[in-house]
C-alpha cells in the first residue's frame, strides 16, 4: 500500500494548486509597468494596467473562494468555482505574450485536467487527473535531465556561470564565484542533472522510499533555483504533482 490515499493525495494537490495560483496572481499584480507595457503592446497604457490588475485580481479572489468551498466540502460550489478559475487562468495565459514558463504550463495543464475530470463519477474525477499530472512531471524531469546530460555544454560544467550573468536570472557576484571555482560549478551542474534523472530512475524501483527521497531532492532543487534565480513559481507549482507520482507508483507495483 502507498503512504497516501486517493482523497489525501487529491486534497494535497488541490491545496498546493490553489495556493500556487494565489501567490502567482499576487506576484503578477506587482510587476513593473514596463513589463505590462511589453506584454500588451497594442493597447493604451491605462487599459493595460486595468486589464492586468483585473485579470489577476479575479484569479486571486477565485483561488481563495475555491479553497474555502473545497475545505468545507461544498463540492458543487467548489467545482463551479474551480472551472471558472481555470477559465480565468487560461484567458490570462492566452493574452500574455511573454513571461510564460514551465510552471505556468504545469499549472494550466493541471487546472484543465482537474476541470475536465469533474465529468467523471465518484473517485475517478480525483484519481485520473492525479495520475495524469504525475506522468507529466515524470516526463518533464526525465526530458530535462536527459537533454542536459546529452548536452556538451552541460557536461563541460560551465553553463551556470553564464546563466547567472543574464539579466533575468543574474546574480553577478555568484556568477563570479562560479567562474573562480570551476569545480564547484561543475559539481552543481552535475548535481542538477543527477537530481532530475533520479526521479524517473527511482520510479522504477518497487519501493516508495527511493522515489520519496528523489522528490525531496527535487524540491530542494526548486528551492535552490527559487532563491538564486527567482524561479519562485516552480517551487510551489511542481510539488502539486508529487502525490500523483506516489499514487501512480503505488498502483503499478501493488498491481
Amino acid at each position: 500500500m502507498g503512504i497516501l490515499s486517493i482523497q489525501e493525495a487529491y486534497s494535497i494537490s488541490v491545496s498546493i494548486l490553489l495556493f500556487s495560483t494565489l501567490i502567482s496572481s499576487l506576484e503578477l499584480m506587482c510587476v513593473p509597468k514596463l513589463f505590462i507595457n511589453f506584454v500588451y503592446p497594442s493597447t493604451s497604457i491605462s487599459y493595460k494596467n486595468y486589464l492586468w490588475i483585473s485579470v489577476h485580481c479575479v484569479q486571486l479572489i477565485l483561488s481563495v473562494f475555491t479553497f474555502i468551498s473545497f475545505y468545507f466540502g461544498y463540492i458543487v460550489i467548489y467545482k463551479v468555482l474551480f472551472v471558472t478559475l481555470t477559465t480565468a487562468i487560461f484567458y490570462s495565459y492566452r493574452i500574455r505574450t511573454v513571461g510564460k514558463d514551465g510552471s505556468d504550463q504545469m499549472r494550466l495543464l493541471s487546472m484543465l485536467s482537474f476541470s475536465v475530470c469533474f465529468l467523471l463519477e465518484d473517485n475517478y474525477y480525483k484519481l485520473v487527473p492525479m495520475l495524469f499530472v504525475g506522468v507529466q512531471t515524470l516526463i518533464a524531469y526525465a526530458t530535462s535531465g536527459l537533454i542536459k546530460a546529452t548536452s556538451s555544454y552541460w557536461r563541460k560544467g560551465n553553463v551556470l556561470s553564464g546563466i547567472f550573468q543574464t539579466y533575468s536570472y543574474g546574480i553577478p557576484k555568484f556568477a563570479q564565484m562560479l567562474r573562480e571555482k570551476p569545480r564547484v560549478e561543475k559539481l552543481m551542474s552535475y548535481s542538477a542533472i543527477a537530481t532530475m534523472l533520479a526521479v524517473p530512475f527511482t520510479f522504477l524501483i518497487p519501493f516508495q522510499e527511493p522515489i520519496i527521497a528523489a522528490l525531496v531532492m527535487m524540491f530542494g532543487f526548486h528551492f535552490f533555483t527559487a532563491v538564486l534565480m527567482g524561479l519562485n513559481d516552480f517551487l510551489y507549482t511542481f510539488p502539486l504533482t508529487y502525490p500523483g507520482i506516489l499514487l501512480l507508483h503505488s498502483f503499478i507495483y501493488n498491481y
